[in-house]
Formats: C-alpha cells, sequence, structure tokens
C-alpha cells in the first residue's frame, strides 16, 4: 500500500510539473517556470521513493549482507545535483525571456496546483501516520512545503499582472523566478548534504524514535543493555544491540534471549536486520 502511495504521489506531481511548464512557455513567466522545477523536486524525490521502496524488498546477497537500501542515496546525490544545475539554469535564463502582455491564467495554474499540492500533502500524512511510514510523512513534508513556494509564486505573479498598470512592476516575474529558483537549489542542495551523510556510513539520532524502539526491548530483567545503535539503510534500518547478562547461563538460554529480542524488534516494518552482542555482566 505505501508503494500505491508513492505512485499516485508521483503521477499528481508529474501532472503539475507538466502542467506549469507547459502554461509558463505559452505566457513566457520565469515565475511559473521556477515554480514548474520547484515540483520537478517533488517528482523525483517520489521516484527516489519508490526506488527506495523496490531496493527495500530486494534480497541481500554474499556481497550485500544487508540490502541494497543505500543505492538510494546515491541515486538521491544525482537527483540533488540536477535540481541544483535546474535551478541555477532558471535564474540565467529568466533574464533571457521576453516579457509579454500580463495575463490571469498563470495566476489562475499557480492557485490550482496549490490547492492540488495541499491536497497531497495532507493525503500522504494520513497514508503515513496509518502505515506508520517514514517515507510517506517525508514526502508529505516535501507537499507541504512545495504549496508554501507555490503561494510565494503567485504573490508574484499578482504584482507581475498589475504591470499592466506600471511597467516596472513586470519586473516582478523577474524576482519570483529567482527567489523560487533559489528555494529549490536549497532543497537540493539539503539533499546532497543528507544523503552524502548517509552514503559515508550514519547512525539514526532522533531521540524520540531511539526510545521508541529501546522500549521494546529494556524490560528485561534477565539482561542489561550497554548500548543500542539504529544504522541507516536508506528506508530501512538495521539494529545493533550490545547487552551484558549472567555469565553462568545456558546457550539454550541464550538462543531464546536473542530471538525473543530479534522478534520485538523486527515487529517493526522499518527494521529489518538486527545483531545482538553478548557480554558477562
Amino acid at each position: 500500500m505505501i508503494l500505491k502511495t508513492l505512485i499516485t504521489s508521483f503521477f499528481i506531481n508529474l501532472f503539475l510539473t507538466l502542467v506549469k511548464f507547459f502554461y509558463s512557455i505559452i505566457f513566457s513567466s520565469s515565475t511559473l517556470l521556477a515554480d514548474a522545477v520547484h515540483c520537478l523536486s517533488d517528482m523525483l524525490t517520489d521516484i527516489v521513493s519508490i526506488l527506495g521502496s523496490k531496493l527495500s524488498n530486494k534480497k541481500p546477497d554474499k556481497n550485500h549482507p544487508f540490502g541494497h537500501g543505500k543505492l538510494e542515496y546515491v541515486t538521491s546525490l544525482i537527483l540533488s545535483l540536477f535540481i541544483i544545475v535546474m535551478g541555477l539554469k532558471i535564474i540565467s535564463s529568466s533574464f533571457e525571456r521576453r516579457v509579454l502582455k500580463p495575463s490571469l491564467f498563470p495566476m489562475l495554474i499557480i492557485l490550482i496546483t496549490f490547492f492540488c499540492k495541499l491536497f497531497l500533502s495532507k493525503y500522504l500524512f494520513k497514508k503515513g501516520r496509518k502505515y506508520k511510514s517514514n517515507i510517506l510523512l517525508s514526502n508529505a513534508e516535501e507537499s507541504k512545503y512545495d504549496a508554501f513556494a507555490s503561494l510565494i509564486a503567485l504573490f508574484f505573479t499578482v504584482i507581475s499582472y498589475l504591470g499592466k498598470y506600471n511597467n516596472i512592476l513586470l519586473y516582478a516575474d523577474l524576482i519570483g523566478s529567482i527567489i523560487i529558483s533559489i528555494l529549490t537549489m536549497k532543497v537540493g542542495i539539503e539533499l546532497f548534504i543528507k544523503n552524502s551523510n548517509s552514503v559515508i556510513g550514519e547512525i539514526e539520532t532522533d531521540e524520540k524514535l531511539l526510545n521508541k524502539i529501546k522500549k521494546l526491548i529494556i524490560n528485561d530483567k534477565v539482561y542489561k543493555i550497554r548500548r543500542f545503535t539504529l544504522i541507516k539503510y536508506g528506508h530501512y534500518y538495521a539494529v545493533e544491540v550490545d547487552i551484558k547478562l549472567d555469565e553462568n547461563l545456558r546457550l539454550k538460554e541464550l538462543y531464546k534471549i536473542e530471538n525473543n529480542i530479534k522478534r520485538k524488534l523486527k515487529k517493526k516494518t522499518y527494521i529489518k536486520y538486527v545483531t545482538v552482542n553478548m557480554s558477562p555482566l
């Protein structure tokens, strides 16, 4: 169901991106074009999420015992560079575009896409909470941010429309495209930094999530947790638990404790691999 939701999000973003690109060319609207590129970044995020979901289900092999989830980070790095380059390209091309007679239609397009993105954000939040999916919740935040960017685009498009009464206001279209492009590049840069850290190896630092998972295994008088590490592998985690216990326990009892910890942790769909290390108290 998560994959189905991601595909739905992708097609909505694809439709909105194509519509914005098409009408930005017809009306020579730099702001609408920049907003189209910003929407494109959401579409690329959907592609990465779908790819990540697919890779998560790929079975590990001899050379990749923890699966292939980190390939998602490599894909994200490539896409983030593409987003940054596109943002720079829009800024440079904005100065070359000819200004046409202002029209109300670009405003209508942006207004429609704003409500579409708002609906998509709420839809992804609802599904993300239902399936407890970090992927969907992250995409919901992206869509919410894109809706906000559309409001900025709408503001500058309205000012540009007033340019038919004052030629100076026509430059609002240029200013709007630069601001939206900068916001788009900001998304690309943040995506690049985030995934660069993940490629070289990154552990989860979200205290709320760590405490939530730790509670699953801490309520046991037989052992004490020495260390607990949550390692990121794309959209799933590998968990390493170091515990201290009585050195006089039998092998059968140790095996039972290990399996019990693994069973509790793997109940969470985002945890795929669990390693339990034991040492005497």
